[in-house]
């Protein structure tokens, strides 16, 4: 709530602009009486007019801002990835004419590559947004405003400051800076309070981290806007490395579903929009579409989707969260409590680090429910610069002996019936010295009445082919009973959901996300199956 004369950025909702309507086709505009056509070219010329004098208040708005600014007081930071001419720039530019105009005293900071591209693109953008009353004021520059502005040097000192309402001292204002400033000298960011930020193209990792702070003080904004064409950078990973989808939308240029909506996990308050080329009903696009067809996917996911593409690409390429992913409260035994099923459990035991556990239940028709993780409380990995990717909190040893995880375990079951358990056949089977001699981490478990099976040492490819197999279905089929993967977890299950995504074999055994992949593995290679209770177990004799 306002604290005083202070209005904070959350305290106002942006919903401007009129909806774009697309002009009739032109068999319907043929057919219309002479009258009614003259009338209706009268209204559009006139809506036209109004958005030429007042673009933020009477223009055009396309579809895609709306999510922006619908969910502008939940979310405080918004990634906008569009591809190339998505109106990007368009809408952040008259966000910031609306805050300036909206919020008394607003302060508002727009960054862009270089002066140059500052001057050109972003200080433009806000000039073309202002309302006409405001580009013919009177007097350009007084105590509490400054409007003034060329198209070769942008606003001078590079601020525009707004008029106050009547009862204000100070105007809003928005200053302008670029990322080479930043590179030169980190401390222009440092010092002062934001309602909203804009930054233009991709901004410097380090930079972002720090404006961050800036908004604090009035529960301010971040808006970044910009087309991926690096690939996955530093920036991205860090916006980008654990996402939840919440919208997504089939694309007729690569032809599946696309996110367009996405919440950050690995940056909490962040929300990523994509801004689809083809939906600017600015510009043309008919030759921009024409132009990308026959190109490689990740260049028309970037150029037209705004959807960057990994370098290097997970083992599981057809783990589809859409799909794959099974809400807790849909699993078949929550709904239907004799549901036949057959559970498995997997431990891959950390030395310094906490075990990594894993349970499964598999039904009749082979189908694998991924149900429970531990640990279930915290980050396994972290999104990181390499491959490798960065050990998460939940890594870090509990100081558990044999008997705590046991009972965790026996917790964690109740009354579970757990056919056979799992465990990494090198370390479960490695001997330890103590006072009672040679020990192992199986032994150590079977002496608390609790027996695992080592798994079997086959190698590391063919259990991640095994996944593979599960995960295969004809994908260019609707899903249904007849046409489906055979591998779902539970969307409790996160560190495996993540683990799934970003796994790609290549870091070795130091990769953040290779535990929940190997406990899943060893599963895998050990022929589990689904057994009906008047069948004989079969008899488990594995080697290592």
């Amino acid at each position: 709530m306002p604290l005083g004369d202070l209005v904070f950025a959350d305290d106002v909702q942006p919903n401007f602009g009129i909806p774009w309507q697309p002009l009739l086709p032109d068999e319907k505009l043929k057919a219309m009486p002479v009258e009614e056509l003259k009338a209706y070219v009268s209204l559009r010329e006139q809506c036209n007019d109004n958005a030429e004098n007042n673009p933020v208040g009477a223009g055009w708005a396309l579809e895609s801002w709306q999510g922006v600014m619908d969910n502008w007081k939940k979310y405080p930071i918004h990634i906008i990835l569009g591809g190339i001419r998505s109106s990007k720039s368009v809408f952040a530019s008259r966000l910031c004419v609306w805050a300036g105009a909206t919020i008394p005293q607003a302060e508002i900071r727009c960054y862009h590559v270089t002066e140059e591209r500052s001057i050109d693109d972003q200080q433009r953008f806000i000039w073309e947004a202002l309302p006409i009353g405001l580009k013919n004021i009177h007097t350009k520059k007084g105590i509490a405003h400054s409007l003034q502005y060329t198209q070769k040097n942008g606003f001078t000192d590079n601020i525009c400051i707004f008029p106050p309402p009547h009862g204000v001292k100070r105007g809003s204002s928005i200053k302008f800076g670029n990322y080479s400033q930043y590179q030169q000298n980190p401390q222009i960011t440092e010092g002062f309070k934001a309602h909203l930020i804009w930054g233009d193209e991709e901004m410097p990792p380090k930079m972002f981290e720090t404006l961050i702070y800036r908004t604090v003080d009035y529960h301010g904004r971040i808006v970044l806007t910009f087309t991926t064409l690096s690939g996955w950078s530093p920036l991205i990973q860090d916006l980008l490395g654990k996402t939840k989808t919440l919208k997504t939308r089939y694309s007729d240029l690569v032809g599946k579903e696309l996110p367009v909506l996405q919440e950050s996990i690995s940056r909490p308050g962040a929300l990523i929009h994509y801004f689809w080329t083809q939906d600017n009903a600015f510009i043309d696009t008919a030759d921009f579409v024409l132009k990308l067809r026959g190109r490689e996917k990740t260049e028309i996911l970037a150029r037209a989707h705004g959807i960057p593409t990994k370098a290097v690409q997970s083992v599981f390429q057809n783990f589809n969260r859409d799909v794959n992913i099974i809400k807790e409260e849909d699993l078949p035994w929550k709904k239907d409590p004799d549901y036949p099923l057959t559970r498995y459990m997997a431990i891959d035991p950390g030395g310094s680090k906490n075990w990594f556990i894993l349970w499964v239940a598999i039904d009749a028709d082979n189908t694998w429910w991924v149900y429970r993780e531990w640990p279930d409380y915290d980050d396994w990995a972290l999104p990181g610069n390499t491959v490798e990717g960065k050990p998460g909190p939940a890594q870090r040893g509990s100081g558990k002996g044999i008997r705590d995880y046991v009972e965790m375990i026996r917790d964690m079951e109740k009354d579970e019936v757990i056919f056979e358990r799992f465990i990494d056949p090198r370390m479960g089977a490695a001997e330890k010295q103590s006072e009672d001699g040679a020990t192992t981490i199986i032994s150590d478990l079977d002496a608390q009445d609790m027996t695992v099976i080592p798994a079997p040492g086959v190698d590391i490819e063919n259990g991640l082919q095994l996944i593979n197999n599960l995960l295969a279905y004809d994908y260019n089929r609707e899903v249904d009973s007849t046409n489906a993967p055979h591998l779902y977890i539970s969307d409790n299950c996160q560190n495996l959901i993540y683990a799934m995504s970003e796994y790609t074999s290549k870091g070795g055994r130091t990769e953040a996300t290779k535990d929940p992949i190997d406990a899943l593995r060893y599963i895998a290679v050990s022929n589990p199956m689904f057994l009906d209770k008047n069948d004989n177990p079969p008899v488990r004799t594995f080697s290592y």
